[in-house]
């Protein structure tokens, strides 16, 4: 039987993209950077999000690439609404990978890979193309629900969490990846995912301890935390908490009130030597793929 400690970091492992993922990552966004590059000015391209910040966890859905444009479209785009560039996005999109397989979302258009499948291991599910201006200071991008030009700044928050990560020993990372995957192991009741790693840099602090012990306090500390508005770590765009309504601030503070409430019980076992137990009281918290023995 292994111990707490030795699933925990099985567990770590299995939340790193494998080889095939991360050949297959590469292949899938450079082909999304060549079909807009082949239509739009881009001054340059960069991959943000999870992906960029190494915080992704599977599956690889979502993957960011910010796409930067030039004068010429900005001219011809910043004073239309921002779903007139997303809608170009999406045709763009479309005319190389079929309508049925593209969405123009709320600041990007995505690219599907793989829809309604339930072999998710080593695919890349989709892409997200995000379009933007440079500034100076930050970058501006189209938000079609506010129905706005918002202000961000992707390599702020990539600096922040290396900053972070390095704070806590190279151990930040890991921990956000799990707790992104207990979201989603319990219904995603906290999004976006991004407001988990925003919460993540103020409830985590040094020194670190131990992979569980962190894992509980952070279900504690974000039984009040998600209620509060989180900004936006760059400190430009709308709140990132903006999604979390009433209904869905009740459901995320049961969910993590019953998953502070078993990590607490598989603590238990753990320090009373019940490791069988704590390791089975893990699974059922963390999901699938934490080691079952």
């Amino acid at each position: 039987m292994i111990t707490t400690e030795e699933a925990f970091e099985t567990y770590r492992k299995r939340l790193e993209l494998s080889e095939t993922e991360r050949k297959n990552t590469i292949k899938r966004h450079e082909e999304v950077r060549g079909v807009i590059r082949g239509s739009y000015a881009v001054d340059r391209d960069i991959l943000t999000g999870s992906y960029g910040r190494h915080t992704k966890t599977k599956p690889l859905k979502d993957v960011d690439v910010f796409f930067i444009l030039n004068q010429k479209e900005r001219d011809n785009y910043r004073n239309k609404a921002p779903s007139v560039l997303l809608d170009a996005f999406a045709k763009t999109l479309s005319d190389s990978y079929g309508k049925d397989s593209v969405e123009p979302g709320r600041r990007c258009a995505t690219v599907f890979f793989e829809r309604n499948t339930t072999d998710e291991e080593g695919k890349v599910l989709s892409i997200d193309a995000v379009p933007a201006f440079d500034i100076g200071d930050c970058y501006e991008i189209p938000d079609r629900v506010l129905g706005s030009w918002i202000k961000t700044d992707p390599e702020i928050h990539k600096q922040e969490a290396t900053a972070k990560n390095n704070e806590l020993g190279g151990n930040w990372v890991p921990l956000v990846k799990m707790i992104k995957r207990w979201n989603r192991s319990a219904g995603k009741p906290i999004k976006p995912s991004f407001l988990i790693e925003v919460m993540m840099q103020d409830l985590v602090d040094a020194p670190f301890t131990t992979y569980p012990q962190e894992v509980r306090r952070f279900f504690a500390a974000a039984l009040n935390g998600i209620e509060q508005q989180w900004p936006d770590p760059a400190g430009y765009g709308p709140p990132v908490s903006d999604q979390m309504t009433p209904a869905l601030i009740a459901t995320a503070k049961e969910k993590l009130r019953q998953a502070e409430m078993k990590a607490t019980v598989a603590i238990r076992h753990e320090q009373q030597g019940r490791q069988s137990q704590a390791i089975t009281a893990w699974r059922e918290i963390m999901g699938k793929y934490f080691p079952a023995s």
